[in-house]
């Protein structure tokens, strides 16, 4: 009897630490499969993925700068860009704004003879630029965009905006020079959306050791520098017409009062 006893025991022990060994496993793995994802929703079910697009912005702010490249199979620098690049959507009546961000956008595209493409893509969208080469000038003859950021109200379906412009010649500039824009160019791209491009500075054809030509300024900023020069011009012309004016006046009073 004391050997079942014996027997009985050892077999008792071995059941109550296989158990435990058991228990503790199970508690390790619900432990791992317990801890969230990420935060739940409005709804109170889990979100298995995180939603990396950002929402439309109420207000409008100036957006970073980014610099953007694309070379031939051979290394060399074919197009290079620096811009800034702010969508402008209507919802409801009001405009709401999504600035691209330079830190995560992807430049991809192509180099040809007569055309280059630039496509920048991000999580909200992309924008893309279709060069063309003719003569002696070139210019942007199709710009299209998709946004499709998340919607600005927690009930409302998100939403994306398309837009082209194509067979057009915008920012239209000589061959071997690069096109540059200080001011603000604003592109209608659909009716409810608008593309506002800052800073550009962009050249898709024959860049001298992948560096930009001399700038080619744009007709925004002409205007811009030209005007204060011609303001200048005309109210000179006023000062020296009232200075000449008056000088002449006063000589013909003078002489009206000479004794005869």
């Amino acid at each position: 009897m004391r050997i079942n006893r014996s027997r009985g025991l050892n077999t008792f022990t071995k059941w109550l630490l296989l158990s435990s060994v058991v228990l503790l496993k199970g508690s390790t793995v619900t432990s791992e499969l317990d801890e969230p994802l990420s935060k739940p929703s409005s709804h109170g079910s889990p979100n298995v993925t995180m939603n990396k697009k950002s929402s439309l912005q109420p207000t409008s702010s100036p957006p970073l700068l980014g610099s953007y490249r694309l070379t031939n199979p051979d290394g060399n620098v074919c197009l290079k860009a620096v811009l800034g690049v702010e969508y402008m959507v209507t919802v409801n009546k009001k405009f709401y704004y999504f600035n691209m961000n330079p830190l995560a956008t992807h430049a991809t595209g192509y180099c040809g003879n007569q055309t280059a493409v630039l496509s920048l893509e991000f999580d909200e969208g992309n924008l893309e630029f279709t060069f063309h080469k003719e003569s002696k000038e070139y210019y942007t003859r199709r710009l299209r965009a998709l946004l499709g950021p998340i919607s600005v109200c927690d009930k409302c379906r998100n939403q994306s905006y398309p837009g082209t412009v194509d067979h057009q010649t915008l920012f239209k500039t000589t061959t071997g020079l690069c096109f540059k824009c200080k001011s603000e160019l604003v592109v209608k791209m659909s009716p409810n959306f608008r593309l506002k491009i800052l800073s550009a500075q962009f050249q898709p054809f024959d860049l001298a050791m992948g560096q930009f030509g001399k700038d080619f300024e744009c007709w925004q900023d002409y205007i811009k520098r030209i005007i204060p020069i011609i303001l200048g011009a005309i109210a000179v012309g006023i000062f020296l017409i009232a200075t000449i004016s008056y000088l002449v006046v006063r000589e013909y009073r003078h002489r009206g009062y000479e004794s005869l």
